[in-house]
């Protein structure tokens, strides 16, 4: 990780560069690898004004504060950061646990594009199995489950219902309707 550190009308001293290297250390700890981290400070009227551009491979991260101390400024400004850093990596999780409408048709369909051809009749009568996926269960309404599907962009979600404690399902149909599936056991 490369740290630039770049400042206007202001000095930087050992302690403020050891007190950058040392939070910069820390943000690479929780988002690795950090390719460049740069800092830009400037002081005006008694104000101090940081702003910092993190750079990693796949995203950039940019903030900006101002405060009447360099190390309270500093904080603000890196606290802004790992915010950012935290929600992007809780969108790629996201990201992760939610189906395509292609992957939801192949497995209501039952048909496994994935799975090659062979010509062995035992093998045809074995199953093949992906990976399972695995998503967070957070117990919601069906209203709320609607909204979330409504937002996601997928024609399916899976869901526990907060009411029952079961597992339910909400899809949109090609018209544009809204179902639900709630099992019920004989």
């Amino acid at each position: 990780m490369q740290i630039h550190l770049v400042s206007r009308h202001l000095e930087i001293t050992d302690d403020i560069r050891t007190y950058i290297e040392k939070r910069a250390k820390k943000i690479e700890a929780i988002f690795n690898p950090v390719i460049d981290f740069q800092v830009v400070m400037e002081v005006e009227k008694n104000r101090y004004r940081t702003e910092i551009t993190l750079a990693t491979r796949k995203a950039t991260f940019h903030a900006q504060g101002e405060t009447h101390d360099v190390f309270s400024s500093l904080d603000d400004v890196i606290d802004k950061i790992e915010a950012q850093i935290r929600r992007h990596k809780e969108r790629i999780k996201d990201r992760r646990h939610r189906l395509s409408r292609r992957e939801v048709a192949v497995q209501l369909s039952g048909n496994e594009e994935d799975t090659p051809a062979t010509s062995d009749p035992s093998d045809m009568l074995t199953p093949h199995f992906r990976a399972p996926e695995k998503f967070a269960a957070k117990p919601m309404s069906v209203g709320e489950a609607v909204m979330q599907l409504r937002t996601s962009g997928d024609t399916l979600l899976l869901f526990l219902n907060a009411q029952t404690d079961q597992v339910n399902v909400v899809y949109e149909d090609d018209n544009g309707e809204y179902g639900w599936v709630e099992p019920q056991f004989a």
